[in-house]
C-alpha cells in the first residue's frame, strides 16, 4: 500500500489565490507526486481529509472551493480537505473514494477508521493534512512559542515512517498549536499499524505561518 502526504491549503485550488497564485510551484509539486504516485498501482485512490462529520463523499460531489471566493458553499458540498486532494489527482474514474474524517475525532476513531480504509497492495491513500498554523507572528493563529519544535517533530516522523509517532499525537496539543491535520494524519497511522514504511519527506516549508508537507510512504 501505498500513502501520499499532501497540504491542506485552500490556495492549492486555482483561483482561490488570486492572480498572484502564490503556491503555484507547490501545486505543481503536488500534482507530479500524484502523478507518478498513482501510475504505480491500479487499486482504489482514497482522499481523506478533514471535515465536520465522518462520512464518504460522492465522487461528483460539488467543490467547497466557493467558500473561499463568492462566500456561497452548494448544498453537500465537499469539505475543503478531500476537495483539495481530488483537484490535485489524475483521472483515476471508478478508482477514487472520498472520505472526510471529523476534525474532532478522537485518536481511536481516527485508528479504527484507518483500519477499514486498509486497500489492496496497489492501492493508494492521500492524506490531505497541514502541520501547525502558529509557526509566525502573522500566522492564522499567531506565534506559539512550542509550534516550530512541534513541526520538527512532525516533519521526522514522516520522513522516517514512524506510525507511533502518528497515532500519539495529542488532540489537545494539536488545537493549541493549530494543527487541523491530525485526524487524517492518525487515519494513515491507522492504515499503515503495525508496518515500518519506506518514507520520503519531499517538502517542508511554512510561508504562511502553516508548515506545509509533501511525503509519500510504502508498506
Amino acid at each position: 500500500m501505498r500513502a501520499v502526504v499532501l497540504p491542506a491549503a485552500p490556495a492549492l485550488i486555482p483561483g482561490v489565490g488570486g492572480t498572484a497564485d502564490p503556491l503555484a510551484e507547490l501545486r505543481e509539486r503536488a500534482r507530479g507526486l500524484l502523478t507518478e504516485t498513482v501510475a504505480k498501482g491500479e487499486g482504489p485512490v482514497v482522499v481523506i481529509g478533514a471535515g465536520e462529520s465522518t462520512r464518504t463523499w460522492p465522487v461528483d460531489a460539488p467543490s467547497g472551493g466557493a467558500r473561499f471566493t463568492t462566500g456561497r458553499v452548494p448544498e453537500g458540498a465537499l469539505p475543503t480537505d478531500p476537495g483539495i486532494g481530488r483537484g490535485l489527482l489524475p483521472d483515476v474514474g471508478d478508482r477514487l473514494v472520498l472520505q472526510s474524517v471529523a476534525a474532532d475525532a478522537t485518536p481511536q476513531e481516527c485508528a479504527d477508521l484507518g483500519h477499514g480504509l486498509t486497500v489492496a497492495p496497489g492501492g493508494l491513500l492521500v492524506v490531505v493534512a497541514d502541520g501547525p498554523a502558529t509557526l509566525t507572528e502573522k500566522a492564522p493563529g499567531h506565534l506559539q512559542p512550542d509550534a516550530a519544535p512541534f513541526a520538527g517533530e512532525l516533519a521526522q516522523a514522516l520522513a522516517v515512517g514512524d506510525v507511533v509517532a502518528l497515532a500519539g499525537l495529542d488532540p489537545a496539543e494539536c488545537d493549541r498549536v493549530w494543527m487541523r491535520g491530525r485526524p487524517a494524519l492518525q487515519v494513515l497511522a491507522g492504515a499503515a499499524a503495525g508496518a515500518s514504511p519506506a518514507a520520503h519527506l519531499l517538502l517542508e516549508e511554512a510561508p504562511f505561518g502553516v508548515q506545509y508537507l509533501l511525503a509519500r510512504w510504502e508498506w
